[in-house]
């Protein structure tokens, strides 16, 4: 088992943002996800986001491009999502600023939603999560820190376990690498394997994209001193065991 744990990446101010839209995430669960059954499988296909109902034009489809990035199918899904926002949330936030930030996220999310209209395999199918917004996060944190260091832990057994520390360019490189693969994968097949990886892919390039320009234009904050001692380090090393 690998698992992202955190990162070593400090900030210059508190990412109110970042900590309201995590809030956001777990208060929608909590209202209306926690107890699922059947009255929640009816609310997700109303509020989730279906590709079939947004193709025909449909009004209401069109709000769920923006609700859906706040409804989870359950407490992994939400759980998974909110960790890699954690770690990677309040870096982005403080180059963007909490108001760019909020227009990055959305405009992440909503380019997950299309990419999945344009690319799934079944379209009546309601899409929901925050993965899409916060694979946008992280294609800006490979941009901004791509030598930013990241914690995973690895457990094996008892005897074999312990945290990597490494730097966010392989960390992230790999698992985009990875979403890429299901992605291709998926467009031969039918049905559904529950997961939207087209959305991780179509958020995470428009997160990358979008991070390059604003940081060529000049609407970056520049990286802390911190920041740029780290560049120097060598990223890769291995922690005491871990319990």
């Amino acid at each position: 088992m690998i698992l992202p744990i955190g990162d070593i990446n400090p900030t210059r101010s508190v990412p109110l943002l970042n900590y309201a839209l995590m809030g956001a995430n777990v208060v929608a669960f909590l209202l209306f996800g926690l107890a699922g059954g059947e009255a929640y499988t009816q609310f997700v296909r109303q509020w989730g986001l279906v590709p079939a109902a947004l193709a025909s034009g449909d009004a209401h489809a069109t709000v769920t491009l923006f609700t859906s990035m706040f409804l989870h199918g359950d407490m992994w899904h939400l759980a998974g999502n909110m960790l890699f926002l954690w770690i990677c949330g309040d870096n982005v936030e403080d180059m963007l600023g909490s108001i760019g930030y909020l227009f990055f996220y959305i405009a992440c999310g909503l380019a997950a939603g299309f990419a999945h209209m344009a690319l799934t395999t079944t379209p009546d199918v309601p899409c929901i999560g925050a993965s899409g917004a916060i694979s946008g996060v992280l294609g800006a944190y490979v941009v901004f820190f791509p030598h930013g260091r990241i914690k995973l832990l690895y457990f094996i057994n008892m005897w074999w376990n312990g945290v990597w520390i490494v730097p966010a360019i392989g960390a992230i490189g790999f698992w985009f690498a990875e979403q890429a693969l299901f992605t291709f994968l998926a467009l031969g097949e039918e049905g559904s394997t529950g997961v939207a990886y087209a959305a991780h892919v179509g958020g995470f390039v428009l997160g990358a994209i979008g991070a390059a320009v604003l940081r060529g234009i000049g609407l970056v904050r520049p990286p802390a001193v911190e920041h740029m001692e780290r560049y120097y380090e060598r990223p890769y090393r291995r922690q005491e065991r871990y319990w």
